[in-house]
């Protein structure tokens, strides 16, 4: 029914609590696709590492531009529906969904179904590394096991307002196949011959990505979907890309370097020994190192 895309770059350790708590609590999810890329030798060996250990997952190194990647992912995968993660995303809790109401939630109109948004995570980071109030619809509607809202009712920006994210969002794949087809042409275009790539228009990176999907905000419908509790978090322990100056690190800041060591020493993250009781913000730091055996 689903297939899932996660982008991942020298965080093999991250990535394979990411993939382990997709097999433990995404039932739907059938179909597991890694765009990766590396940086250093070190990172590359923990990812051939890495596909031994997870021999079902398909794994697909990111060429010279993200954007022709995903495309041909989304054109190649046979399932109705697709949802992003990234390799600091855990789904921490059972997706207690079936396919009927999947397909119940984008029948009845729905831009996408949140799995990282649920009347818990009533917090944002505004950009201080401290937790407040984020604008939340003051209409919410109960349709178990989901909830629905109206997005255009609150200020852009917030969570409760954001269907285009790579965080734990699924879209139907033919809406998604159209946005990416787009997007392709327009990354194309700003790829100017000569130039190098790092001084492109377009980063090849996925914080590039889910900001040129912004591009498509009025083309979906207004309700957005999730379930009544969150089941995916995003820890941002550490950052690995320079395109965005998104905050990490602030409480329980772990390099990728220093988690590549752990990872290739032989340690592994278990998601069960890590603690989730108190999950208010879709973003919101953990000490991951708590699951370590």
């Amino acid at each position: 029914m689903i297939t899932s895309i996660i982008f991942s770059k020298d965080r093999a350790l991250q990535l394979d609590l990411t993939l382990k708590t997709i097999r433990k609590n995404f039932d739907l999810c059938d179909d597991v696709i890694v765009i990766y890329k590396t940086s250093e030798r070190q990172y590359k060996e923990s990812y051939e590492n890495l596909k031994a250990e997870h021999p079902n997952v398909s794994f697909y190194e990111q060429s010279y531009s993200l954007f022709v990647d995903i495309l041909a992912t989304i054109s190649g995968a046979t399932s109705d529906y697709v949802c992003f993660f990234t390799d600091d995303n855990i789904v921490y809790r059972k997706v207690p969904i079936n396919n009927l109401q999947l397909n119940h939630v984008f029948n009845s109109g729905a831009s996408c179904l949140s799995l990282r948004i649920g009347v818990n995570t009533t917090q944002r980071d505004y950009g201080d590394g401290t937790l407040r109030n984020d604008n939340i619809p003051g209409e919410v509607f109960s349709d178990p096991p989901f909830i629905v809202w109206n997005r255009t009712s609150i200020p852009t920006g917030g969570y409760w307002a954001y269907p285009l994210s790579v965080d734990g969002h699924i879209f139907k794949r033919e809406t998604m196949l159209e946005f990416c087809t787009e997007l392709e042409v327009l990354n194309k275009h700003y790829q100017h011959r000569g130039v190098p790539r790092e001084n492109w228009c377009w980063s090849q990176t996925p914080n590039e990505f889910e900001s040129k999907l912004q591009r498509f905000y009025f083309d979906l419908p207004a309700m957005m979907c999730a379930l009544e509790q969150s089941c995916v978090v995003n820890s941002p322990n550490n950052r690995v890309q320079s395109h965005a100056e998104n905050r990490s690190g602030d409480h329980f800041s772990y390099t990728p370097s220093e988690l590549n060591h752990l990872y290739m020493s032989g340690k592994r993250l278990n998601v069960d020994k890590i603690d989730f009781s108190d999950i208010v913000c879709p973003h919101q730091e953990i000490d991951i190192l708590e699951g370590l055996e």
